[in-house]
């Protein structure tokens, strides 16, 4: 007989779950703030901070998705709805690539931009004058709003499987037995 699926996701996808909240909680905020200031001196601990919280997002979504493919999980949460039970597996997908799409139009644009060696480096080259000047930068602009509008629905069926279905969705990926 197979193993039936946990109730629960495994300690380290949660652990790795709500870290990924909190880096794009961090780094949401920081760029938003970063794309109006001028591309002076003064930006560059801001963008050092963006670029670490990024790097290490980008990291860190590439072991969940890894430690997904190999550990168990728990069933798909159904509501009983078909619309909703596809639309919940879609933005889990879809903030997987949103995510990708996010670090690594990051990468990109810091790669073309020469971003690294100005902010870690001490070059002591000025920023570009305009970053919306890289395709990166455009992609990076438009996933963004995307990425948010995606983990507002995925907030709202959480809080919708929580209040409404009851079904104590938060306990699986959270710590516990």
């Amino acid at each position: 007989m197979a193993n039936p699926s946990p109730s629960r996701y495994h300690p380290l996808q949660v652990t790795l779950h709500w870290l990924i909240v909190v880096l794009l909680v961090a780094a949401f905020p920081l760029g938003k703030y970063m794309s109006g200031l001028p591309n002076d001196a003064a930006k560059l601990p801001y963008l050092a901070i963006h670029l670490a919280l990024g790097g290490l997002t980008l990291i860190v979504i590439m072991i969940r998705l890894i430690t997904r493919l190999r550990l168990p999980r728990p069933a798909h949460a159904a509501t009983g709805n078909l619309f909703l039970d596809w639309l919940g597996k879609a933005v889990h997908y879809a903030l997987y690539a949103l995510v990708f799409l996010m670090t690594l139009s990051g990468v990109s644009l810091s790669i073309k931009s020469g971003l690294m060696p100005i902010v870690f480096g001490g070059s002591g080259a000025t920023l570009p004058a305009d970053f919306h000047d890289f395709t990166a930068r455009l992609v990076h602009g438009v996933a963004a709003p995307a990425l948010l509008i995606l983990v507002l629905l995925h907030v709202a069926g959480v809080i919708y499987h929580q209040f409404r279905l009851k079904d104590n969705l938060l306990a699986r990926m959270w710590f516990g037995k």
